[in-house]
């Protein structure tokens, strides 16, 4: 998804000096929400921009007046982030040492069909900066996706019909009359990428071209969402490509038979467009991100060559992208940890998965606006009776409020753990949760033993007593 495409309306901002903080890393953020008085708003940062994962960089609850602040470290000169708030994607970049005084967009509830869908993506809202001079990094990318949005009309139509070469040029030359006095490095590149991204959809480019002509040669940067974005178009799914050709079809070999990064390396340098160092290493973290969600390689010799490449590689991006790889391919396998959490409970206290650990754990993820959920709690209800001393039933409670799920209590006497998922929303995403209920039984040592796990409906105390006499826990 082009996110810069769909923007609704600007946010105010004001940039300054940060006051009382020495480090000059330190970001501060302040203004106002309108109708988010005693709410708590977080936001995101990618992990990566090849795995994409969120990852939570601060948190902050509105005042009664509907304003805000928070410092805090964006860990790099310029970062995107951006926030899940009301049916808005809102987001900006931020660079090291500002200060910025912003205004939310109002609140805009989820309808209720939005709010239990994990991968509702929301309107992209770009936070845009109006007291900086034209230099500034929001006002440059705002103005560009202004001019951008437009091309994904008739000129597109018109350039995929007709191959008009003519009119492709005089877009660009456009593009770069209107930013010519441009001295932003990021936003230059931000441009350059976005424009040659525009070139691959009209067919205007071939994927060859972009690899010569934009990444050979080029410095990786792995922080500019319009260069990551070419990126990952022009290598998406390369290992299947590549293997079509007759240097290319020793892929299979390298990974399934002879799980040898080295082996690995020395076909893909075959490529005359990858070259040989950082290029063709982090294309090779896209095709192993890539390969695990086809059938062409076995997912352990993945691991194995994810794993050589994490543990050689002298560039640090790297082996911090192979983590990310590894923690979200392996996150719902058999065998491996599921996703951490620390929820509230029905008493109000903070509860982590770490917190069972010695039990076995059977993990669901409920709402009240299901039938299916509340239809399968009488069985869980008999089942917990007959295996307290050793299993857990922890139900994760999808529903507006806290207080809501405690409402929902009072009406009934379930003898189990209700945990609110509230002050962790991204648990649906993570547990892959795409309706409910669902279920997952996690090992007395932490990992998952049946994922996803059957419901009580299923048959899953027939398997939990098969998978315990096998180990000898019970006659």
């Amino acid at each position: 998804m082009i996110r810069s495409i769909s923007i609704v309306f600007f946010l105010l901002i004001c940039a300054g000096s940060v006051a009382g903080v020495d480090s000059t890393d330190i970001v501060s953020l302040k203004g106002q929400a309108p109708g988010y008085a005693g709410e708590e708003i977080i936001f995101y940062a990618y992990t990566d921009h090849i795995t994409r994962t969120e990852k939570e960089i601060f948190r902050f609850r509105v005042d009664r007046n509907d304003k805000f602040s928070v410092d805090f470290d964006t860990g790099t000169n310029i970062q995107y982030i951006f926030s899940h708030t009301g049916t808005n994607y809102t987001y900006m970049y931020v660079e090291s040492g500002e200060d910025y005084v912003v205004m939310l967009p109002g609140k805009t509830d989820k309808t209720p069909w939005e709010r239990l869908n994990p991968y509702f993506e929301g309107i992209p809202t770009h936070i845009a900066v109006l007291n900086k001079d034209d230099s500034c990094v929001n006002t440059l990318i705002s103005r560009f996706d202004n001019m951008y949005e437009p091309l994904f009309g008739e000129p597109l139509i018109r350039l995929t019909v007709n191959r008009d070469q003519q009119l492709f040029d005089s877009i660009i030359n456009e593009f770069d009359m209107e930013f010519s006095t441009s001295s932003n490095q990021y936003f230059d590149d931000y441009k350059r990428y976005k424009m040659a991204l525009f070139g691959i959809i009209s067919r205007q480019h071939s994927a060859k071209l972009l690899s010569d002509n934009y990444f050979l040669d080029d410095p990786v940067l792995y922080e500019n969402v319009s260069y990551m974005e070419l990126f990952n178009q022009v290598y998406n799914k390369y290992f299947q490509f590549f293997s079509r050709t007759p240097s290319g079809s020793r892929i299979f070999d390298d990974i399934n038979k002879e799980r040898s990064l080295s082996s690995l390396k020395n076909t893909l340098q075959t490529d005359p467009v990858l070259g040989g160092g950082q290029l063709l290493e982090i294309v090779l973290l896209k095709g192993l991100h890539d390969s695990f969600y086809g059938s062409d390689f076995s997912r352990s010799s993945l691991l194995v060559v994810l794993d050589s490449l994490a543990a050689t590689t002298i560039y640090a991006e790297h082996a911090l992208i192979a983590g990310h790889i590894r923690e979200k391919v392996t996150r719902l396998l058999k065998g491996f940890k599921p996703p951490a959490f620390e929820l509230i409970d029905s008493r109000g206290e903070l509860v982590s998965l770490a917190d069972y650990h010695g039990y076995y754990v059977y993990l669901n993820f409920c709402t009240a606006a299901s039938y299916s959920c509340l239809s399968e709690y009488d069985l869980l209800s008999r089942m917990i009776v007959n295996h307290t001393p050793y299993l857990k039933l922890v139900t994760i409670f999808i529903d507006d409020s806290h207080d809501s799920m405690l409402d929902f209590l009072s009406k009934y006497d379930y003898d189990w753990d209700f945990l609110f998922y509230g002050n962790q929303p991204s648990i649906l995403k993570e547990y892959d949760i795409r309706m409910f209920p669902g279920y997952y039984l996690i090992d007395r040592d932490g990992t998952l033993l049946m994922s996803p796990a059957p419901s009580p409906g299923e048959n899953f105390e027939i398997l939990l007593l098969r998978t315990m006499r096998e180990r000898g826990e019970v006659k």
